[in-house]
């Protein structure tokens, strides 16, 4: 049974399973309005759409809000079809949102993030345990003579948590909470093609926003108007105003009007005649194509009135968005990817026990005919006695596989390594070794000598692993594997070599520091099963394995 193949099949079946299409649902104040795009050959695609109103649930006179938003949840959920790998983003009102944008000075990317402690506490009048926040990085993520372009974003806690019991119902699936400007934003960022700044107001319910979007950059300012009179007038022009002073730049042209108070000719009158700009609507069906059997009677307008804030989280989902921020609380996040490692380690056990009860079957075929023999009957149950013993040692190794699952977890930001390094290690054995374990653990690295390609061992004095700093903790991976090939040198060339110049897409630097075989691990296996003695028979002389240890001391550079 080669569980090399059998781990690589599961892992590759949970890639496999990753999201095709995306939900992004907006949670309004009067009603839900969902909207699932997919991407397919660099086009964008809306596979459905949806709309559930507060007003259309029977509910009882004392129903509070969460409660209309997890029924209205539930309808959503009750009459579409979700499958598990689709990703649902939800809205948060940019009136619960605080936004601060400033630049930080020229420092390396590494230490934003301690900058930004910081300027949190200079910037939000809450204390950092009463909130939950993240940030983007404009202008492509370079760091400029002028600084680093910073946007803030953060919320109260009570904000997310009390939304969170209202989305238990597609807990499986919630992937991010993006507020409705952003969502805005990457949507027109998308669509409109304009390589100037434009201005997008947004009329919904007890609010408007008003977002600025460019190529590299983004502005917006909630305003507490939902009404469109003489009142937002002026508050759009003095938004306008505030942005043109402290960027210090032109007046932006072009301003689309968004939501569906405009499905009112005389509102939009209104808003050309009492602004400067160039009052326009942002024509989302030239831009994205619709399924054939595609139901539209809520789109035979040439604007999704209503819908561009689903649209826009839909896109985010599809990791086309411009900015990702996530809102979902982190213990939520760290929640959700252990229960997402579970299903694999399930996967990987699933594909041994599948592998053994095949091989069992087959065993049984071929020993039924000679059931009536006594001989047969004993070869039988030693077999199955050997079969026992071998399901007992994979079910150990799917263990230890499982617990490096949950530390790979610990590790957080540095899972992209993990993924990369081990399927990059692995393709590199060759066909005559095989590995028994991967493991990994924090320790003080020791300078042992290394393994003879001659001997088993190099003389004192012959050569030791290369300088390693042994006052610091490093991360080191031991690889545990058998060799059928007769020659040492052969683990030195096939095996170390090849691990030792493993660098991973991303980087220039080497996964490892350090690669070598650990002194006193190399020798001849003494009791070698007869099965595979016979399969590594070379001119009539026995050959037996050759098991070594690879200690591997990857490179804190990467991290």
């Amino acid at each position: 049974m080669n569980f090399r193949a059998i781990y690589k099949k599961g892992l590759d079946s949970v890639r496999l399973s990753g999201g095709k299409s995306a939900w992004g649902l907006e949670v309004g104040d009067s009603g839900l309005k969902a909207v699932k795009a997919s991407a397919r050959d660099g086009e964008l695609f809306i596979e459905a759409i949806d709309r559930i109103d507060y007003s259309s649930i029977e509910h009882g006179v004392a129903s509070k809000k969460p409660e209309l938003i997890e029924d209205a949840v539930n309808i959503f959920k009750e009459r579409n079809l979700i499958s598990k790998s689709d990703k649902i983003i939800v809205s948060l009102s940019g009136k619960m949102i605080l936004s601060r944008f400033f630049s930080l000075p020229p420092i390396k990317k590494s230490r934003v993030a301690d900058a930004l402690k910081y300027e949190l506490r200079k910037q939000v009048p809450f204390e950092p345990d009463e909130i939950i926040w993240d940030y983007q990085q404009f202008e492509g993520d370079r760091i400029t003579d002028s600084g680093v372009k910073i946007g803030l974003f953060a919320t109260k806690k009570e904000n997310i948590y009390n939304l969170l019991p209202s989305l238990a119902p597609i807990r499986v699936n919630l992937d991010a909470i993006q507020i409705t400007p952003i969502a805005i934003y990457n949507l027109v960022h998308l669509s409109s093609g304009s390589v100037e700044d434009v201005i997008v107001v947004n009329v919904e319910q007890g609010n408007t926003d008003f977002i600025v979007v460019g190529r590299s950059k983004y502005w917006n300012r909630s305003i507490p108007i939902s009404e469109v009179n003489t009142t937002l007038i002026r508050e759009i022009q003095r938004s306008i105003g505030y942005y043109v002073s402290v960027t210090k730049g032109t007046k932006p042209e072009t301003l689309y009007l968004m939501g569906e108070v405009f499905e009112d000719d005389n509102k939009i009158k209104f808003v050309d005649e009492n602004l400067e700009s160039k009052v326009r609507f942002l024509d989302l069906l030239d831009k994205i194509k619709m399924l054939k059997d595609f139901d539209r009677p809520a789109l035979n307008k040439q604007n999704i009135y209503g819908f561009e804030t689903a649209l826009g989280l839909a896109i985010q989902g599809l990791n086309l968005g411009e900015i990702k921020i996530n809102l979902l609380p982190l213990d939520y996040v760290k929640e959700r990817q252990v229960s997402s490692r579970k299903i694999l380690a399930c996967v990987i056990t699933m594909a041994i026990f599948l592998s053994f009860f095949t091989q069992s079957i087959k065993d049984y075929m071929i020993w039924q005919p000679l059931s009536n023999g006594v001989d047969t009957v004993t070869e039988t149950l030693n077999e199955v006695k050997k079969m026992e013993r071998v399901y007992k040692s994979i079910e150990k190794k799917v263990k230890i596989e499982e617990d490096n699952l949950h530390m790979w977890k610990s590790i957080g930001a540095q899972g992209r390594f993990w993924v990369e390094a081990v399927s990059k290690t692995l393709d590199s054995i060759p066909e005559n070794v095989y590995l028994l374990s991967i493991e990994s653990l924090w320790g003080i690295p020791h300078a042992d000598k290394r393994v003879s390609s001659k001997g088993f061992f190099k003389k004192e004095g012959e050569g030791t692993s290369k300088n390693i700093d042994t006052s610091k903790e490093g991360l080191i991976i031991r690889i545990r594997g058998e060799s059928y090939a007769p020659e040492v040198s052969y683990i030195e060339e096939k095996v170390r070599k090849p691990i030792e110049e493993l660098t991973l897409s991303d980087q220039k630097l080497p996964a490892f520091i350090d690669v070598r075989l650990v002194q006193g691990s190399v020798q001849h296996v003494k009791d070698t099963d007869k099965k595979y003695i016979s399969e590594n028979t070379a001119d009539g002389i026995n050959s037996k394995p050759i098991s070594f240890e690879i200690q591997c001391i990857v490179n804190p550079l990467l991290f």
